[in-house]
């Protein structure tokens, strides 16, 4: 699979290079017109008609002489482009990635987030300050008579443009993260012919960038561009997005009951989702009067109302729509699903049979022969494939069931490593008398994968597992040592499957009900689950 690692290097490269190249352009192209003003300036004076009055070249470049094409050209913009460039890569490579770490992690973020509006307020302030314009002066015969140096520099052009670089910043890592997550289902796919797509993509959004390095300009005021318009269509598309989620997950399935708890808290969330993306109307509208100079904060409650109520409408709708064609899709693939695993299961029973009575007869013998161990660890066998025949195939089991045969299991891996004192297994399973059921088989991968990464015979290893439990809900937690497979190891690219399994089994039995939080470094693995029984 392609590196996201890789990728990411290449963006950096690719970006900088963008930048150094829209940099130089806008240079030559500001020397350019520069020379060429001053040349049709200078013949307008030459060749200026007998009876108009003749000013002398000196008066011509005296008009020029507060203008320095270093400080007030070359320096604002190569300065600004590096202070922005900065801002760039604080937010998307420093930012982001810890946005939704915990801890230290947490606060780095705030700080990088600092460092990010520091950065594109700096490139912001430096281009605005520095850079100088100059325009013709006419007389009263629209005769050119010499320049006018004039500077753009406000307070209001300031802010605007500085909330138009970190809305565009903000832009930019929306259409990363859609393309990742694009990217990761295409290559889910087995069939190769939508991994070409990838290429596709990158290839359309690089050559994008790449025109508008070479042929594109910035507007004078970022704000009065396309770009507030970019914002309005994105602020519109994410608020009907969200609402429309949040309709469908906290709203419709309580429409029955609307005076329960659970109706009135995803209202109450769908409602505010609405208000926040109509007042993120008049949040740009401000900006936009800012960069004219003109700060209006006058709130007109019907354009609110009208604007709120236009998104909830069309919240409402997308995700009544969406429910009723995706309704029928949904039902169909949790029965494929169903009838996928009866299927398997009816296949999978003959082997089974065989092996369980293959397995009372090695039984008997061991205790014949007074091998309580072996005979201990055959039962314990024999009792997890008892469990998997009559209690796997149910669509819920009771909780102590499931407790059983996690305990059969830790137990059999124990006698496998007993021998071996670099390894530490710590269990705390709380045993229940709730009459609790949970969906069969959902806990044992976690454990499974934590036997499976987690021990080596050659490195100290441990594995910590905890499951406890309340009247509403389970906790489960697996933290284990990791090391990763060797190269020779035929299992080596088998990893993760049997966990992708139980997420999948997740979203369709507990959607909105269950929190997974998995954490993995070189050194380690760590599992958290909690499930919502109902």
């Amino acid at each position: 699979m392609y590196s996201f690692q890789k990728f990411r290097r290449y963006e950096f490269w690719f970006i900088t290079l963008s930048v150094a190249i829209y940099i130089t352009r806008r240079l030559f192209q500001i020397a350019t017109e520069f020379d060429t003003d001053v040349e049709l300036a200078e013949n307008a004076i030459k060749y200026a008609p007998a009876d108009v009055t003749r000013v002398s070249i000196h008066t011509l470049w005296k008009g020029l002489a507060s203008y320095n094409h270093e400080l007030n050209t070359i320096f604002p913009i190569i300065g600004g482009g590096i202070l922005l460039l900065m801002a760039w890569y604080t937010f998307h490579y420093m930012a982001i990635p810890r946005w939704k770490a915990k801890g230290k992690e947490q606060q780095l973020f705030i700080l990088y987030l600092f460092l990010t509006v520091l950065f594109a307020f700096s490139g912001v302030f430096i281009y605005e300050y520095f850079k100088l314009y100059w325009r013709f002066k006419h007389d009263s015969h629209d005769q050119i008579i010499g320049f006018k140096v004039y500077s753009l520099f406000r307070k209001s052009h300031l802010l605007s443009n500085t909330m138009s670089v970190l809305t565009f910043l903000g832009l930019y890592e929306v259409v990363t993260q859609g393309y990742y997550y694009i990217k990761g289902k295409l290559y889910e796919e087995t069939e190769k012919n939508y991994q070409y797509l990838d290429y596709v993509l990158v290839t359309f959004i690089a050559i994008s960038i790449l025109i508008f390095a070479l042929l594109g300009e910035l507007p004078v005021s970022l704000w009065n561009g396309s770009l507030r318009d970019i914002v309005l269509i994105v602020l519109s598309v994410g608020t009907v997005y969200i609402g429309q989620k949040v309709f469908t997950e906290r709203v419709m399935p309580y429409m029955s009951d609307f005076r329960s708890k659970d109706f009135s808290v995803g209202i109450t969330i769908f409602l505010a989702v609405c208000g926040i993306g109509g007042f993120g109307f008049y949040v740009v509208r401000m900006i936009f009067w800012a960069s004219y100079a003109r700060l209006r904060l006058d709130f007109r409650i019907e354009e609110f109302l009208l604007i709120f109520m236009l998104l909830a409408f069309a919240s409402a709708i997308v995700g009544f729509l969406k429910n009723t064609f995706f309704k029928e899709k949904t039902q169909l693939r949790k029965l494929f699903n169903q009838k996928t695993a009866e299927l398997s299961m009816l296949r999978s029973q003959i082997n089974p049979h065989f092996l369980f009575n293959a397995l009372n007869t090695l039984y008997a013998v061991s205790l014949k022969e007074n091998a309580e161990k072996t005979a201990d660890g055959i039962q314990k066998l024999g009792d997890m494939m008892r469990f998997m025949l009559n209690e796997n195939n149910q669509d819920r089991i009771p909780l102590s069931k499931e407790i059983e045969y996690l305990q059969n299991y830790i137990e059999i891996q124990q006698m496998r490593i007993a021998e071996s004192d670099n390894i530490e297994i710590k269990v705390n399973i709380q045993p229940t008398d709730r009459q609790i059921f949970i969906a069969p088989m959902l806990l044992n991968p976690f454990i499974e994968n934590a036997f499976k990464h987690g021990i080596s015979f050659r490195h100290p290893s441990w594995i910590y597992i905890t499951l406890t439990s309340d009247d509403t809900r389970l906790y489960f937690k697996v933290h284990n040592s990791f090391y990763s497979k060797s190269e020779t190891d035929p299992e080596k690219d088998n990893n993760g499957i049997g966990l992708e399994n139980v997420k999948k089994r997740l979203d369709l039995i507990y959607k909105n009900r269950y929190t997974l939080d998995i954490q993995q470094s070189e050194q380690d693995f760590f599992v958290s689950l909690t499930v919502t029984y109902w």
